[in-house]
């Protein structure tokens, strides 16, 4: 029969509203299934990563001292702690109850401590050599000059006795030169040759420089980085690495672009000391690190560089390897594989 115009079909009608009221329905059910998916982004807290660093007093820390006035911006939700710690000593503590994430060693120790198992890597060598044997004696023009004589250095075991004593065996009288062990840190070293009471003695700067401005009489009679020059063909103001920064597997396997971001803030932190003496040597006053007036001569002497680890690959493992050749001890017993490098 014929629907009459401007009259409803009921029963149409009845079947268009239990198909709207049924996808209506289903809109809210796929929306409130969705909610989840979409909500979740919203309420969820973002992740806090915490970075914690620590350098040393002395030189090893000069070139960290931005990071530590102005800490680096490394992504949303990462902070950077860092502290100074007292001596070499309670960083190899720290480093070992993996209590910090970066940290900055001797190349050796930083073998050392990797050939242990500890986990860390090497992320750059921050510094060149820095050492020099200091004198008022004009008389000594090599290492062979040393003979019958007695150096003092501080450190038994460290770099410096490393590097004396491979220097004075390989000019042949090692067994010839008395070392003294006796006075037992940098800055009471520098006062004795000073004062006149020791009359050889290696020192790493900023302590060198101090010395010959105090005392003129007393001077680099024997510069270490040239002598290692002499011996390896070193570039001109580049010598043995003598400190680099390492940091945690835990933070490359987890965070290795927020490493990569460290290590470039590092780089440029450098750099702003290098071009910025003054300033730099307030910062490293304020931080406790070493009083300004010794600290700003001897930046310009100080060689701190930034060179990736990968880079600096065939320069950590001459060093290394010379120190393997004469007491295995100092690295660990062997050379740190490929892993040690930080790509």
């Amino acid at each position: 029969m014929m629907r009459k115009e401007g009259t409803v079909d009921m029963k149409n009608l009845k079947q268009w509203s239990s198909f709207r009221a049924f996808s209506l329905l289903l809109t809210g059910f796929l929306l409130a299934s969705a909610l989840p998916l979409f909500g979740s982004g919203a309420k969820e807290k973002k992740e806090s990563l915490v970075i914690r660093g620590a350098v040393y007093k002395g030189s090893s820390g000069f070139g960290a001292v931005r990071l530590l006035e102005d800490p680096p911006e490394l992504g949303a939700g990462i902070s950077v702690e860092f502290q100074v710690l007292p001596t070499p000593q309670e960083m190899v503590a720290r480093v070992s109850s993996g209590e910090v994430d970066i940290a900055v060693f001797p190349t050796n120790l930083a073998a050392k401590l990797y050939n242990a198992g500890t986990g860390y890597r090497l992320g750059g060598v921050i510094g060149y050599g820095i050492l020099q044997l200091l004198s008022s004696d004009t008389d000594i023009a090599s290492w062979a000059d040393l003979e019958g004589k007695t150096v003092y250095t501080v450190g038994k075991g460290a770099t410096p006795d490393f590097l004396l004593r491979y220097f004075l065996s390989r000019s042949g009288v090692e067994k010839e030169v008395n070392i003294d062990y006796s006075i037992t840190a940098a800055p009471q070293l520098a006062q004795a040759l000073i004062g006149g009471k020791v009359e050889y003695g290696v020192l790493p700067e900023p302590f060198a420089t101090l010395v010959s401005n105090k005392a003129p009489a007393v001077s680099s009679v024997i510069d270490f980085q040239q002598s290692w020059n002499d011996l390896y063909g070193g570039e001109a103001g580049r010598s043995y690495p003598i400190t680099v920064v390492v940091l945690s597997s835990k933070l490359i396997d987890s965070h290795p672009e927020v490493a990569r971001r460290f290590l470039d803030a590092y780089k440029a932190s450098i750099e702003w000391v290098r071009a910025n003496p003054d300033d730099a040597a307030a910062l490293i006053e304020k931080f406790d690190i070493m009083p300004a007036a010794i600290a700003a001569p001897a930046i310009p002497n100080c060689n701190l560089v930034f060179l990736p680890a990968v880079e600096s690959r065939p320069l950590v493992e001459d060093f290394l390897r010379v120190l393997l050749g004469f007491d295995p001890a100092s690295i660990g017993g062997k050379l740190p594989d490929e892993g040690f490098y930080f790509q």
